[in-house]
């Protein structure tokens, strides 16, 4: 038991492991309300647009503070992280819902509830190299003379 302990604390200490678990944990919120409101809004030519909207703006709150702290463990100021973050997400999901989202529902005729998660793979890998590499990238410590 203890070593299985061991492993799960070691896993967790792995920056892409808990980056994908932030993205699954914000995918079922985003999955969820995407669906739900898709449904509520019924024969609306807009409701898919829609409803990843709504989605979007809750679980993209709920991933930035997870990503913020949990994943990067960032202690920089939250409303320059939060706006590089939002640039990314808005880019992101643009891409995913008024491309890779309207291709497969529209064109090819796939059905929302597997669209969504096509497209949310093809972006994950994406995403994750931005926010590594630019949104919470830590602080290079400065080097004094010779020491």
């Amino acid at each position: 038991m203890k070593n299985i302990k061991a492993l799960i604390q070691k896993a967790l200490s792995l920056q892409p492991i808990r980056y994908g678990i932030s993205s699954v944990i914000a995918f079922i919120i985003d999955y969820t309300i995407l669906l739900v409101v898709e449904w509520l809004l019924g024969d609306f030519s807009l409701a898919m647009e829609v409803a990843a909207v709504a989605a979007f703006c809750v679980s993209s709150q709920v991933n930035f503070h997870i990503n913020r702290r949990w994943v990067f463990r960032s202690e920089k100021g939250m409303w320059a992280e939060m706006g590089g973050y939002y640039a990314l997400a808005a880019v992101s999901f643009t891409v995913k819902t008024f491309l890779l989202m309207e291709v497969m529902t529209r064109v090819l005729m796939l059905p929302t509830w597997l669209a969504k998660p096509i497209a949310e793979v093809i972006m994950f890998v994406i995403n994750f190299a931005v926010q590594k590499l630019l949104i919470f990238r830590k602080k290079e410590s400065r080097k004094t003379g010779g020491k």
